[in-house]
């Protein structure tokens, strides 16, 4: 009976190791890029490979691409409520 315990853990154990290895090589081809949409909208992306749309990377992580997006992309200032309402 240890035995075929013994076979079973060591079988899990494997499918584990194997499901982790893959998940990970999966990852691993994706990058990051910055991307602008037709209205001018910019966003981080994870993304195979480079796109049309895409204005700057690949980065290998996420917090390097969102710096590169608030220098290429900065928020516009709001107006002011008293400048937006015209009377």
């Amino acid at each position: 009976m240890n035995r075929s315990l013994l076979k079973v853990f060591l079988a899990f154990a494997m499918l584990l190791a194997f499901t982790l290895v893959s998940v990970s090589a999966f990852a691993a081809e994706k990058k990051y890029f910055v991307v602008k949409d037709a209205k001018g909208v910019c966003a981080v992306r994870h993304l195979k490979e480079k796109s049309a749309k895409s204005i700057a990377g690949p980065f290998d992580k996420k917090e390097d691409a969102e710096k590169s997006k608030k220098e290429l992309c900065p928020k516009k200032e709001k107006k002011e409520k008293s400048q937006e309402k015209k009377h």
